[in-house]
């Protein structure tokens, strides 16, 4: 099986923030392929998350659904996301969904 255009990085931005850059296509098969990763860090963190999309090049449904069931493990482990470096492929999308009027998102 072959690796799926998408791949997380994370790193610890200081005390409060944990910054995850997710790069690639994210569409209904990367979507499921990175969600157990991200369910985790959204349960477990003990700090905000900061999803970097600078590098997401295109995004569907399936990864505004995926930002949106994050968005509520975040709420529920009182813990806030923010989606940030948002490009214009992806930005059209998430504002025509209505994702940046429930998550906070900066845009590129």
């Amino acid at each position: 099986m072959t690796t799926p255009p998408i791949s997380l990085t994370t790193a610890q931005l200081d005390h409060s923030t944990t910054a995850v850059a997710v790069a690639g296509e994210l569409d209904l098969y990367t979507a499921a392929h990175i969600e157990a990763e991200l369910t985790h860090l959204a349960r477990q963190a003990e700090c905000d998350l900061l999803l970097d999309l600078a590098d997401v090049t295109f995004c569907d449904s399936s990864g505004v659904a995926l930002f949106l069931r994050v968005h509520r493990w975040c709420a529920a482990a009182g813990v806030r996301l923010r989606l940030c470096h948002i490009q214009r492929l992806p930005a059209r999308v998430i504002r025509t969904l209505g994702v940046d009027r429930a998550v906070p998102c900066s845009f590129a």
